[in-house]
């Protein structure tokens, strides 16, 4: 006879919702009353004594379905204690009910907005138990899903090869999966399946849906899994839908790979024939960390925009980085660099070019503001350096570039110690007369300086 109980216990998701109505019926009536609520106290009274004795099955219906049905205490906890809060609490409120004679008070209205709310939160937490806790989420379009903070597509598994051995990769385990998992997971998983389709798993995917088998063996590239992400977005038939995330033209193409190279669940790339340029793009990036990493906000295209109508070439030093490129190459000859108005934006530059300008050794002064700089070129200036240790303050340069400049030596010197400098260039400059064996010791940095001079080889002398 012990199936009786477990058979009860199954029983619970259906008379969960006997004591959710009528409890709900007698919030309504209590606000629905009048000042004296004295006309609808009786079926208030009515409403909450039933909702209690459904919340007692309810209660005995669920300790059932967790002790027959294997589910963990840390699982169920709190909707198992919140149920039995919210059934103690109906009693309570049934009794304080029939006490009252006539009026329905501001009293008893605070305690339904109370039980409304314990009702609610344990209704959730069922509701999670049953569906998950991303039931009523999942539905919301991708980029809203990411906005409010609950996208759970960083949960989801990605492809991750390795440049060394992507050839032993499994076509289906390693790439195909995680696409479908990113783009097509949120409709058709083991909850949701949508049109009776699931693709979590080869199983599924060979079963096919209400509408058919997505995967044709036979003619593999008619497979309605990829037609239909082949059609146009604003077709009704394309998929993912348009407000999901839509697969990129390389996952599009390693998924038609896949179906070319024989629908397996086992072939490695290589036999399958995959190239390494279709799965480069997935192999480790390196991180580049030439330039400094910030938080700056990216400028507007209004503000760039001013700066390239003075003559300035102004663009980012990628598409993910705030930090710009300027250079003063193509001014108009003639036409004056004023670095104090770059101060305002000089936390965003990165690499400034200020050669033929016409500056002079009052350039140091103004650099001291550019504290992300990572490559300055002040070639064909009329620097020497004076006032040239600002540079020291600039605690991510690398490059500085001196070429054809009046660069003397001694103010060069300076730079000797500077911790983050990589390399320094002054062809053609006094400094580079001037330097010996004994100063190239003293930089940290490589210096380029010219002056090479190449051995006399003996071919040299004979003349033909």
């Amino acid at each position: 006879m012990d199936f009786i109980f477990s058979l009860f216990g199954r029983f619970h998701p259906v008379l969960v919702h006997l004591p959710i109505g009528f409890l709900i019926l007698g919030s309504i009536l209590i606000f629905y009353s009048k000042k004296d609520g004295k006309e609808l106290l009786s079926a208030v009274r009515i409403s909450f004594f039933w909702g209690f004795i459904a919340a007692i099955f309810s209660v005995v219906s669920g300790i059932l379905l967790y002790l027959k049905e294997g589910y963990a205490f840390e699982t169920v906890s709190s909707h198992l204690i919140l149920g039995i809060m919210t059934t103690g609490f109906s009693f309570g409120f049934y009794l304080h009910l029939s006490k009252k004679a006539k009026v329905i008070d501001v009293r008893i209205k605070s305690m339904s907005i109370g039980l409304m709310a314990l009702l609610l939160i344990t209704g959730h937490l069922g509701g999670e138990l049953t569906h998950g806790s991303d039931y009523f989420t999942e539905v919301f379009p991708d980029k809203f899903q990411e906005f409010l903070g609950f996208s759970g597509r960083a949960e989801l598994p990605l492809i991750s090869l390795d440049e060394e051995s992507w050839e032993e990769a499994i076509f289906y385990q390693d790439v195909v999966h995680p696409i479908l998992s990113q783009n097509c997971n949120s409709c058709h998983n083991e909850k949701n399946k949508k049109g009776d389709l699931v693709l979590n798993t080869p199983e599924m995917m060979e079963k096919g849906g209400k509408n058919g088998v997505v995967l044709d063996h036979h003619s593999p590239l008619e497979s309605t899994l990829l037609v239909r992400m082949l059609l146009p977005l604003e077709d009704k038939e394309h998929m993912p839908p348009k407000d999901k995330r839509q697969p990129s033209k390389h996952e599009i193409a390693l998924i038609k790979k896949w179906l070319e190279s024989g629908v397996s669940y086992d072939k490695k790339l290589a036999d399958a024939g995959v190239e390494e340029e279709m799965i480069a793009m997935f192999f480790p990036q390196e991180v580049n960390d030439f330039y400094p990493q910030t938080d700056l906000p990216f400028l507007e295209e209004g503000e760039l925009e001013q700066l390239r109508k003075s003559g300035l070439l102004v663009e980012t030093i990628s598409e993910d980085s705030p930090l710009l490129k300027i250079s003063a190459l193509n001014l108009p000859k003639g036409q004056a660099l004023d670095l104090q108005a770059l101060k305002i934006i000089s936390a965003h530059i990165a690499v400034l070019d200020i050669s033929t300008t016409g500056l002079d050794d009052r350039i140091w002064a103004d650099l001291a503001f550019f504290q992300n700089l990572s490559i300055l070129r002040v070639n064909h200036l009329l620097v020497e350096g004076k006032g040239i240790d600002v540079l020291n303050d600039l605690k991510y340069l690398k490059r500085v570039y001196l070429n054809y400049s009046s660069i003397q030596l001694e103010n060069l010197n300076v730079l000797a110690e500077h911790i983050s400098l990589e390399g320094i260039y002054f062809y053609a400059t006094p400094a580079a007369e001037q330097i010996t064996e004994a100063h190239l010791g003293q930089f940290i940095a490589n210096l380029e300086f010219g002056n090479y001079e190449l051995p006399v080889l003996s071919s040299d002398s004979v003349v033909y």
